[in-house]
């Protein structure tokens, strides 16, 4: 399973405010680009968003879900 498959890479910590960004995804997942925290998939299938993000050259996405009452979220990375 392409989950299982995923390698856990460290990156430098950083607190973004992505409010705007992840607001019109609630209640789904969201991959995002590691360089620029643009979203390049989403949709209520985990695998689907992976795979799909990684149809897109994104080898390590950033993945997360989004809250479904979406109010003030952090994603710490």
């Amino acid at each position: 399973m392409i989950i299982e498959k995923m390698k856990t890479i460290q990156v430098q910590k950083q607190v973004q405010d992505l409010s705007k960004t992840l607001r019109p995804y609630a209640d789904e997942w969201v991959a995002l680009s590691q360089r620029s925290n643009r979203v390049v998939s989403s949709g209520r299938d985990l695998v689907k968003v992976v795979e799909e993000a990684h149809r897109k050259g994104e080898k390590h996405p950033i993945v997360t879900r989004v809250p479904k009452n979406y109010g003030n979220y952090v994603l710490g990375f």
